[in-house]
């Protein structure tokens, strides 16, 4: 039998046990020849053996070994290396001195712009972390950019449905049983408004919010369906362009990772010393680890 279409032969072992799911025929392996060959006793069972067709999908349905045999040969699986990168992000703070010492409407202006550029920094990192394009550049200082989620997605081997209008139940659900093929039977949601308006129209009554239920200081939706349970998020970040897209995730195949020392931290009085007023600014170097894409699934192009 030669052609193991996207995969090779070597997942089969002798003595395995196939099936050829169109024809219900079971075979058994009786050699690897090479990378796209095995050699099979056909029929293997009650059905009777059948021309395989271009196409059909196998899949192994357990193995058999005699009595007093010896153990079977091994194979095992290798764990492929991903690269990614830390980012570094920087946001600066500005008040001259007279703005330092003014007793403003409200309070001191320097507390709030910190509050206020720690936010913008910490929606720098999230937009990196979900539209980041791992790169390296090296033209002038090294700089570099970590790859989102957006970029394993798409580059990857995750399910990626472009609805390209409306959505229906069926197409969802399609959606959703692609989506749960692997990993976890609990999985988080990120969706724009368009999305979650679609999802309040299929699943009525279905969606529980628990008061007071929280993740990262994110609210927390949870919908029960056939295929598993989502955690929905209604991410702000995803408005206008990016309201008809939705990633569902297991979230434990992602990591923040950040370089020794190098985690998010607010720097003081960072100004030449002839400056009139005080320059402060966060810095992070910081970036996303990624990992098993066929665990997670996306969703685009919804219209309302």
């Amino acid at each position: 039998m030669s052609g193991a279409g996207a995969s090779s032969a070597y997942i089969f072992t002798v003595g395995d046990v196939v099936r050829n799911a169109r024809t219900g025929e079971n075979f058994l392996v009786t050699t690897i020849t090479d990378a796209d060959t095995i050699a099979v006793t056909p029929a293997y069972g009650t059905t009777a053996a059948a021309a395989i067709a271009a196409g059909d999908g196998l899949f192994i349905a357990g193995n058999v070994n005699g009595e007093g045999t010896t153990a079977r040969n091994v194979n095992t699986t290798r764990v492929s290396e991903v690269k990614n990168y830390c980012q570094i992000f920087k946001t600066s703070i500005v008040v001259t001195g007279t703005e330092a010492v003014a007793n403003l409407y409200g309070g001191r202006d320097l507390p709030y712009q910190r509050a206020k550029k720690g936010t913008e920094h910490a929606l720098d990192i999230e937009k990196a972390f979900f539209y980041g394009q791992k790169y390296l550049d090296t033209s002038t200082y090294a700089r570099r950019q970590t790859g989102g989620i957006d970029e394993f997605l798409t580059a990857g081997t995750s399910y990626v449905q472009d609805q390209n209008g409306p959505v229906t139940a069926p197409d969802f659900n399609t959606f959703l049983r692609e989506g749960f093929t692997y990993g976890n039977d609990t999985k988080t949601l990120f969706c724009g408004g368009i999305v979650l308006q679609a999802i309040n129209e299929m699943a009525r009554g279905q969606i529980l919010t628990h008061t007071g239920d929280t993740s990262y200081g994110v609210k927390i939706s949870e919908w029960q369906t056939a295929f598993g349970t989502i955690q929905i998020v209604h991410d702000p970040l995803f408005v206008e362009d990016f309201a008809g897209t939705a990633y569902l995730l297991d979230l434990e195949s992602f990591r923040y990772r950040f370089m020794e020392g190098r985690d998010t931290k607010l720097e003081t009085n960072i100004q030449a010393p002839d400056f009139d007023g005080e320059i402060d600014q966060y810095i992070s170097e910081v970036g996303l680890e990624r990992k098993q894409a066929p665990r997670h699934a996306m969703i685009k192009n919804i219209t309302g």
